[in-house]
């Protein structure tokens, strides 16, 4: 049984759609706040720990940070009910748990506003001693988006021989350059969108990557791609689902990719291609969901 310390912010995610674009000084309508997409689980953690999970071979340790509020009880029992450990959860004292609000235009382009501050007053989250000690068993380290002390302390802390997955997502507050040059050299498994492909290959040809670095870039409807010292592979998508939301089908097309690494089944290739059907299998209960409203 491996053990997978996943770190990153959680969220609950509220989504909404407009009849058209947000304007200052102007009321748009909302034209649809479906119940199953409002203070619905998001952030890395859940979506990538809810996958590993289902396959089995591996316990996940989300390392995130939320309020004792409503909402955090919330977060809480979601992530025992699928068999994650919640010994990484800390919970803040008198703090508010993150929110996400992915705001969709008629375009279907999305504003998202993430409420990062789970905390009262100025505590900022951070790696404790029980979170090094988490990290420092961890046979795999998945990164997400943290707060960038903590990601720092995490490289730190996790094992020579631990395996580090990056799921890369643009955050400036996150990400700074000092930091973005420690993954890339760390990382065995890079997963990034289209959007975030040229940074992520700036920082590559700047550094020194490990040589079997496995890179995995997303182009949405159009499939990824899986690069292996220098060849590079595109895979179409398993079918077209047009949805109105696609939060989260990058983190769980990353997790269901791990899922094969980490239990060994089959080659890179093989193993991304689970991940795309993870994630078409996320956007078909949408796509249903959707249809019922």
């Amino acid at each position: 049984m491996k053990n997978v310390v996943i770190l990153g912010y959680a969220s609950l995610d509220h989504v909404i759609a407009l009849d058209g674009l947000a304007v200052p000084g102007q009321t748009t309508r909302i034209t649809e706040r479906r119940e199953d997409a409002w203070n619905r689980m998001g952030g890395a953690p859940w979506f990538i720990a809810r996958i590993l999970e289902q396959a089995g071979s591996c316990q996940t340790v989300p390392v995130t940070w939320i309020g004792d509020d409503r909402s955090g009880e919330y977060y809480l029992s979601a992530m025992k009910e699928i068999g994650a450990s919640t010994a990484g959860i800390r919970v803040i004292p008198g703090g508010r748990t993150p929110v996400t609000l992915m705001v969709y235009e008629p375009s279907g382009e999305a504003i998202c506003l993430y409420d990062p501050l789970p905390a009262a007053g100025d505590t900022r989250p951070s790696l404790e001693a029980g979170h090094r000690d988490l990290i420092a068993q961890a046979d795999w380290l998945v990164l997400t988006i943290a707060p960038a002390d903590a990601t720092l302390a995490a490289l730190e802390n996790c094992r020579s021989d631990a395996k580090v997955a990056w799921v890369a997502k643009k955050d400036a507050h996150a990400l700074p350059p000092h930091l973005l040059e420690r993954i890339v050299q760390r990382a065995d498994i890079i997963f990034c969108s289209e959007t975030e492909g040229s940074t992520i290959r700036d920082a590559l040809a700047g550094t020194q990557a490990k040589p079997d670095l496995i890179l995995v870039e997303t182009y949405g409807r159009r499939g990824s791609s899986l690069e292996i010292r220098g060849e590079r592979t595109l895979l179409q998508p398993p079918a077209m689902l047009p949805v109105l939301d696609p939060c989260g089908a990058g983190d769980t097309l990353a997790a269901g990719t791990l899922s094969c690494l980490i239990r060994d089944a089959g080659s890179p290739e093989a193993a991304l291609r689970q991940g795309m059907q993870d994630a078409y299998h996320l956007l078909s209960q949408r796509q249903n969901s959707e249809e019922k409203e």
